[in-house]
């Protein structure tokens, strides 16, 4: 039997209509599920304070590695319907466009109406409009895993509005709406946690994951130094064994440690 094809212009437009679908499928669509948005900073802006343990080159690799390990983890969680990035670098959008990612870009200079981190912007314009409940996940999570973030949204998803704070106690990891278009309004930036609780009447979520992954996230050298035998990660397991990394932050974290 005699193959048919398609004619030359039919088969361009099938072509280009199966670009427009790898472009904007996968987690570019919802299907009642959660919507969680990721922002990850320029890299070259990124983690300031790892700068007095991690030359330039290392720093941005962790903290590239780290955005890809919670970006894999929202994919791969049971009730996420979409994933969304917020961010201004190239090489963090194209980790996005290889994992089928949608893509905010991250505006410059945008007024932030909550009055803190000018970021906020950026992430009320990715939760704008969009239906059903949403949830801004931070880049610096490297021991999150998806069992660990389905138990989160379950608690999440009884509440109008709720947040888990960092295992510092000052500032915020995750934070879900359930209520009104809005009443979502992002916090983050300093003392976020207590501006969630307070201005926000978001319920804590701090004892929903027992592991404490879902808190953690990186922000010091002490940090970094503390991973080591936790369960990170590939990407980030894989950057912390170079020794720039490794030799790094041990430096940092013993320097710390002889001055407290």
């Amino acid at each position: 039997m005699s193959k048919r094809y398609p004619a030359r212009r039919a088969r361009a437009a099938l072509l280009a209509g199966w670009r427009a679908m790898k472009t904007v499928a996968g987690h570019g669509a919802t299907n009642g599920g959660w919507t969680i948005v990721v922002p990850v900073k320029a890299l070259d802006r990124a983690k300031s304070r790892l700068a007095r343990a991690l030359p330039a080159p290392a720093r941005r690799a962790l903290v590239l590695a780290m955005a890809t390990d919670v970006l894999r983890t929202c994919v791969a969680t049971p009730g996420v319907a979409r994933v969304r990035v917020v961010t201004s670098d190239p090489d963090v959008a194209a980790l996005a466009r290889r994992l089928r990612i949608e893509i905010v870009p991250e505006p410059v200079g945008a007024a932030d109406r909550s009055g803190g981190d000018p970021l906020n912007a950026a992430l009320t314009e990715a939760i704008r409009g969009v239906p059903g409940p949403v949830g801004v996940v931070t880049a610096d999570l490297p021991e999150l895993r998806a069992p660990q973030l389905a138990r989160v949204l379950a608690a999440a998803v009884g509440h109008a509005h709720s947040m888990v704070p960092d295992h510092g106690g000052a500032g915020t990891t995750m934070a879900f709406w359930t209520g009104p278009a809005g009443a979502r309004i992002p916090r983050f930036g300093p003392d976020s946690a207590a501006r969630h609780l307070s201005e926000g009447g978001a319920v804590p979520l701090d004892e929903v994951d027992p592991s404490g992954a879902a808190g953690r996230d990186v922000d010091t050298p002490e940090d970094v130094l503390a991973l080591a035998g936790r369960a990170v990660g590939e990407a980030t397991a894989a950057v912390l064994r170079t020794p720039s990394v490794a030799q790094g932050a041990h430096s940092a974290g013993v320097s710390a440690t002889m001055v407290r």
